[in-house]
């Protein structure tokens, strides 16, 4: 997209009416936009010493991953998000150099060669932003002398020395451009003019009016024609408006006002005597974009039916092709028809199979039939060989005689009583008359599709009156006895008679229980929540196992520095140092970026014994933080390290490699009870009785 605009002979932005006579450029135009590059970080190389303070780095390309990877130009990528290519790396120490003997450099592999007579160099940042935005500025970067570790140094090569400082241009700086002025909005009696003001380029990229220096603004408003108007009244016309349309023919409009001496307006009736200025005049707008269609290419088949396309594009004039949005005020023309010679040698033919039975046995159904194309040689090919036209039916109508139904009735089963009032019942079903058959048969159908009424399926049966019973009726429990601990609950247990009037027949041996043992589980509410609670509510001042309520559910919680003023929680581990250790393992493979061939924890790998961070530590209690109801790592009042550093609880190393090695991530949950604890690498836990 770019601005256009009608512009005068002093290079003034005028109104767009002054430049009707010649076509317009065109401020879109259809681009190609190809895949955006990524970067792609390949892998770092060792550090640049083999002890102490150096510096790795690492190739990155832009590539584009949509077409395997293949290497683009940078530009394609977005350079802020272009990774790091160089870092720091520390080794372990180098060791100590007595005083009498010269300081020796430890370099890796041919680094010595290439740098002996110059062991210092310098090292530079990235370029900082331009100190201007237009018309030329400067950048500077930090430009710094090291030694062969990254430290400083003051003896590099002055000669050589990278610039710091370098200058930069963002374009030249908008200016304040303006238009020829309107025409005056009254003939007399002071009117105004317009004209266009705009702060851009050369180029004609606009800019806020901030942009520009807002006091060097030209005026875009002004008075004309001051003089007094004369006493009779007279037409006073607008401005011409712009054309209605932008390509082809169309209206200007302007208002035509009846004013008096001092302009302002006055009812038309004064200025009836005067000949009226013309409200509306025609306009052009330019060539308006048309489709335009090329010849038809020839058909795709040499015989039979076929396709035959052309080129449909929307263009303006005779030669400027334009994007299709600009023709879409009218329809496209078609691109493709069908296209049809002479009739294909026939080769191939329909076969047709047996029509298989009919849907319905009435009432309109359907059968198919098998139709598939066969060549010469009776082999079954694709239908587009043969002909459509002459292609057999493979479905038709049957059986469209009308249907008849009936109801058909079971016999009754026995009373389903043996003694006093039932009932009994039978099968009613709505039944179809199938044509040509002497029996009827059972159909599922609607029972709206028979006529009438259906047949009873229910009758009542009246068998001799049943000898008086007499039942247990017992009611529902109710609430326990207690609201915390051991109680019970009651229901009432009567004898009743058939009619339900009450009774002392029953048999004793029957009589159901009236009373049972109940208990509240909310008591776990009147729980202390806190060791400082049990430090408070039963003055305990020594250290042990309590059960505590957390998140509603009663926990065993091991209170810890009781005879302080802010107690801990801990969770006693089942296994205690056995099974729960943390390890940071000492080893490091030779080669970083590879992994143990089995994933174990192996000392005859080709690797070193040198990893400064190695350690091993086991626990027996782990914190709990009931506040966030998660694990406190790094607590050490029950735990030991064993050798080298302390390892946070459920921390481990990883894997003895710089590459991504598997590793394991458990969560830990108690029963309900949401504890988080994540784990990697060489570790092991159990936690409340569940080993990870």
């Amino acid at each position: 997209m770019r601005y256009v605009s009608c512009r005068d002979n002093q290079g003034g932005v005028a109104e767009d009416s002054a430049c009707a006579h010649l076509p317009k450029p065109p401020a879109r135009e259809v681009c190609s936009v190809g895949a955006c590059g990524q970067w792609k970080a390949l892998e770092w190389t060792q550090c640049s010493v083999s002890c102490g303070q150096g510096k790795a780095t690492r190739q990155v390309l832009c590539v584009n991953f949509s077409d395997q990877d293949q290497v683009v130009d940078m530009s394609e990528c977005d350079p802020d998000d272009r990774p790091a290519t160089e870092q720091e790396c520390n080794m372990a120490q180098c060791p100590s150099v007595p005083s009498s003997e010269p300081r020796r450099r430890v370099s890796p592999i041919g680094r010595a060669d290439r740098n002996r007579g110059h062991p210092h160099q310098w090292r530079t940042g990235p370029w900082g932003a331009c100190s201007s935005t237009c018309a030329g500025g400067f950048q500077r970067r930090v430009v710094v002398c090291q030694d062969e570790n990254g430290y400083p140094a003051n003896n590099c090569d002055e000669s050589i020395q990278p610039i710091e400082q370098r200058s930069c241009e963002s374009g030249p700086c908008p200016q304040w451009v303006y238009g020829s002025w309107s025409e005056c909005s009254k003939p007399c009696g002071g009117g105004i003019k317009t004209r266009l003001v705009a702060c851009q380029r050369p180029n004609g990229e606009r800019f806020n009016d901030l942009s520009c220096e807002i006091l060097d603004k030209p005026p875009d408003r002004e008075q004309c024609n001051t003089q007094s108007c004369s006493a009779n009244p007279h037409w006073s016309t607008d401005p011409w408006s712009s054309c209605s349309a932008s390509c082809g023919r169309g209206y200007k409009y302007r208002n035509v006002t009846c004013v008096g001496r001092s302009g302002e307006p006055v009812p038309e009736e004064n200025c009836r005597h005067l000949s009226r200025h013309q409200k509306q005049r025609r306009c052009r707008g330019g060539r308006c974009p048309k489709w335009k269609t090329s010849a038809w290419g020839e058909c795709s088949a040499s015989c039979g039916a076929g396709v035959q396309q052309r080129e449909v594009y929307c263009q303006i004039g005779d030669q400027h092709r334009t994007p299709d949005s600009g023709c879409s005020r009218s329809p496209r023309p078609p691109s493709t028809q069908t296209c049809r010679l002479e009739d294909c040698p026939a080769h191939y033919r329909w076969s047709q199979g047996e029509w298989q039975a009919c849907s319905e046995t009435c009432g309109s159904g359907r059968r198919r039939r098998t139709v598939v194309c066969l060549d010469h040689n009776e082999q079954e090919v694709h239908e587009m060989y043969c002909s459509d036209h002459e292609r057999p039916a493979d479905t038709e109508l049957c059986n469209i005689q009308p249907c008849e139904f009936i109801w058909i009735t079971g016999d009754w089963t026995e009373c389903s009583v043996t003694c006093g009032q039932g009932y009994k019942r039978r099968l009613v079903s709505c039944s179809e008359v199938h044509a040509g058959n002497e029996n009827y048969e059972y159909g599922h159908q609607a029972s709206s599709d028979c006529p009438g009424t259906p047949p009873e399926s229910y009758m009542a049966c009246n068998l001799p009156p049943c000898p008086p019973s007499h039942t247990w009726r017992v009611g529902i429990w109710g609430p326990c006895s207690v609201s915390c601990g051991e109680g019970w609950m009651e229901r009432s247990v009567q004898c009743v008679s058939a009619e339900g009037d009450l009774s002392d027949e029953c048999p004793s041996t029957s009589r159901p229980e009236g009373r049972k043992t109940c208990s509240n589980p909310s008591c776990e509410c009147h729980l202390p929540t806190s060791c400082r609670h049990v430090q408070i509510q039963a003055g305990v001042v020594s250290d042990g196992e309590q059960v505590l309520s957390v998140q509603g559910k009663a926990l065993k919680i091991f209170c810890s520095e009781m005879n302080t003023d802010n107690p801990k929680e801990y969770i006693t581990l089942t296994s205690g140092e056995r099974e729960n250790f943390s390890e940071v393992f000492g080893f490091r493979l030779l080669d970083p970026m590879q992994c143990p061939s089995n994933l174990s924890r192996r000392e005859d790998c080709q690797c070193r014994r040198d990893y400064t961070a190695a350690g091993l530590s086991t626990f027996t209690r782990v914190r709990l933080d009931l506040s966030k109801m998660t694990i406190i790592t790094t607590d050490w009042t029950y735990a030991f390290t064993h050798e080298g550093h302390k390892v946070p609880f459920a921390t481990a190393g990883d894997c003895y490699s710089a590459a991504r090695c598997p590793q394991v991530a458990n969560q830990i949950l108690e029963p309900d009870l949401p504890i988080l604890v994540r784990t990697n690498c060489s570790v092991k836990l159990d936690i409340m009785g569940i080993k990870y």
